[in-house]
């Protein structure tokens, strides 16, 4: 179907809201940290007087600051001497300064934490693990008394297994620094994500440097739902619990097919890969049923909080220019020289407005009537809550458990440019 003035038309939405969470998000986060690390009852020995190195990500994971806050605040109720390090591998560019500012847009500065925050891409070898792996850790890290290490689990963009991204991950490859990332990528291609992941880290793990293992994990709403602490010795084992909780919890587009997923945006603060693999059922092989089918993706913009890092994009058949615009080549190239996944930095044919990529894009379609069309439009792979959905969708989804269908209609409209002139309310 095509109009006469020559655009192919986009259905109207309705908003699908998710009722609820698998499991409720907590409301006292930082009682849940500090009752998880007193649980521990960690040697007074390892922590009075001592510095203590607290590792921090660059995912956008719920309430970071608070998390980091809190872990910090305790370490000091024990008599340590806290500071924060990006583990983040080679993110941020692989330098410094950019892994300094990835932190800080997370509010995760001295000023917020009353704590130093140290940044530095120098790392010190370990040696070889019994398989041939070199093991680095990041310097300042390896010079401190003593390591806490801080992450979310949830299932991996790039592989299935009993561990995949969490605190032995960030042990692995963040606190490598770019050098123990390459490393662990290398090698990962060839013998398996987990086995080299666990290889680096039981290596790290027998120093004895690393104190403790905070895991955090998440529900459908992007709340921390589970909290639990570990010492080096039960770390393997507690990662292994809190994916069992995990892997349910991960939030899914409730549809088999898709004709048009229409992205807000995508970034390194919702997922390694810019956008969920399991979510949008690309990138990583799935099985039948995890996710939908879809045909076409088109994204619209890329976060702040990447600094240009648009790895993943190439998950997508075609962007807004903006996006492109926003892409930083030196930053991306470094990730994915790291990462080592070839068509994750590829680039989609991108349009200067929303009107003419939509045209295309259903247009490669077979220019559906917009009653025939399943499109789906959500703001990210992370926040799943709010789906808008068109007319064939919203038909599937009035009897979905656990959504429910909002009778208002959102009408998309163009502006003078051909871009969306009002954006559909994917928050509450």
């Amino acid at each position: 179907m095509m109009l006469s003035n020559g655009h192919i038309p986009l259905g109207n939405f309705q908003i699908l809201e998710r009722s609820g969470p698998g499991v409720p998000g907590l409301l006292d986060l930082p009682g849940h940290v500090v009752d998880a690390l007193t649980g521990l009852n960690l040697p007074p020995a390892k922590l009075r007087g001592k510095r203590v190195a607290v590792a921090v990500g660059s995912r956008g994971i719920a309430d970071l600051d608070v998390l980091v806050k809190t872990v910090c605040d305790w370490l000091k109720t024990q008599g340590a001497r806290p500071f924060v390090f990006p583990a983040m591998g080679s993110h941020g560019g692989a330098t410094a300064e950019g892994q300094r500012k990835v932190l800080a847009e997370y509010g995760i500065t001295p000023e917020n934490l009353g704590v130093e925050v140290v940044s530095s891409m120098e790392t010190v070898s370990l040696g070889m693990t019994p398989e041939g792996f070199e093991v680095h850790v990041d310097r300042h890290a390896w010079e401190a008394d003593g390591v806490v290490v801080l992450n979310r689990v949830k299932p991996h963009t790039d592989f299935s297994g009993t561990i995949e991204s969490g605190p032995l991950k960030m042990i692995a490859v963040g606190m490598g620094k770019a050098t123990g990332a390459r490393e662990c990528h290398r090698r990962s291609w060839k013998y398996g994500f987990e086995k080299v992941i666990r290889a680096l880290a039981a290596k790290t793990l027998a120093t004895g440097k690393i104190l403790a293992g905070v895991a955090v994990v998440e529900n459908e709403l992007h709340q921390i739902a589970i909290v639990r602490a570990a010492g080096a010795a039960g770390l393997a084992t507690m990662e292994e619990a809190c994916m069992e909780k995990a892997r349910p919890l991960l939030a899914r587009l409730p549809f088999p097919k898709l004709d048009l997923l229409i992205l807000g945006e995508i970034g390194k603060n919702i997922s390694g890969t810019g956008m969920d693999t399991r979510v949008v059922g690309r990138g990583l092989e799935l099985p039948p049923g995890e996710a939908p089918q879809i045909r076409l993706i088109y994204a619209r913009e890329l976060t702040p909080e990447s600094g240009g890092n648009a790895l993943g994009v190439g998950l997508a058949d075609a962007i807004h220019e903006r996006l492109y615009r926003a892409i930083d080549l030196e930053k991306m190239y470094a990730n994915a020289r790291t990462s080592m996944n070839p068509p994750m930095p590829r680039i989609p044919i991108f349009w200067p407005s929303d009107r003419q990529a939509l045209d295309w894009v259903l247009g490669a379609l077979g220019s559906p009537d917009p009653q025939e069309q399943c499109v789906a439009w959500i703001q990210n792979t992370l926040n799943l809550n709010r789906i808008a959905v068109t007319q064939a969708l919203a038909a599937e989804a009035a009897s979905l458990p656990a959504w429910r269908l909002l009778p208002e209609p959102f009408v998309p409209g163009f502006d003078r440019e051909g871009n969306f002139a009002a954006l559909p309310p994917l928050t509450p």
